[in-house]
């Protein structure tokens, strides 16, 4: 297996490309793991995921799917760091002020090792209440990659498909998680690989 440098375009030197075939030879007889299935990393530095939840579309997407059935969090927050390379994990959220569970929620969150990005529900003049977070998410994302190797997005809104693009064209990994069939086609096609959120085991919990 050729190692392709995706960032320069050009392929890895020879001595770090005996470097990998030793390091995947050995991992090879000890875990009997292919390293084919796998998208190469450089073997002379960390690699560096970030994770970004967009937990209001999420939960949505899940209740009408599943009615009273919830995301367990600490369950993603494991799947997220099985390599053990995460280092940013944001969760944004709105929330109403006079919902004390919701409240208890992001403290929850915090409390699990997530970075909690929040702001009150924005009540209209129609009666219609205002809950996105997309903006504060964006600028979240478009700061952080000059940073990270890896984009992991939890969504499943179509409307992140362009930043999703725009980081993929900076030469960087980008996977999304999302509700299978209320993922946006644009988003699935933007990024490198999609994961089905059921496919994860133990992801949900009845409320």
């Amino acid at each position: 297996m050729r190692l392709f440098n995706w960032r320069s375009g050009n392929e890895w030197s020879e001595e770090i490309q005996k470097q990998f075939e030793q390091e995947a030879e050995k991992l090879k007889q000890q875990w009997n793991v292919n390293m084919d299935d796998f998208i190469p990393r450089p073997p002379h530095r960390i690699w560096r995921v970030g994770a970004f939840i967009d937990v209001q579309n999420i939960y949505m997407c899940v209740k009408s799917v599943f009615g009273h059935t919830k995301i367990n969090y600490r369950v993603l927050r494991d799947f997220l760091n099985r390599d053990g390379a995460l280092v940013k994990m944001i969760a944004f959220t709105c929330y109403d002020t006079e919902n004390r569970s919701q409240v208890d929620f992001m403290h929850a969150l915090a409390l699990m090792g997530y970075r909690v990005v929040a702001k009150p529900l924005k009540r209209m003049p129609d009666g219609n209440i205002k809950a996105s977070m997309d903006m504060e998410m964006a600028l979240e994302i478009l700061v952080s990659m000059p940073y990270l190797d890896e984009l992991v997005l939890v969504t499943g809104d179509g409307d992140f498909a362009p930043i999703v693009d725009h980081i993929a064209r900076m030469g960087k990994i980008v996977k999304v998680i999302g509700p299978d069939r209320l993922t946006s086609p644009e988003l699935i096609r933007s990024c490198d690989q999609f994961i089905n959120l059921a496919q994860i085991d133990g992801i949900f919990s009845v409320e």
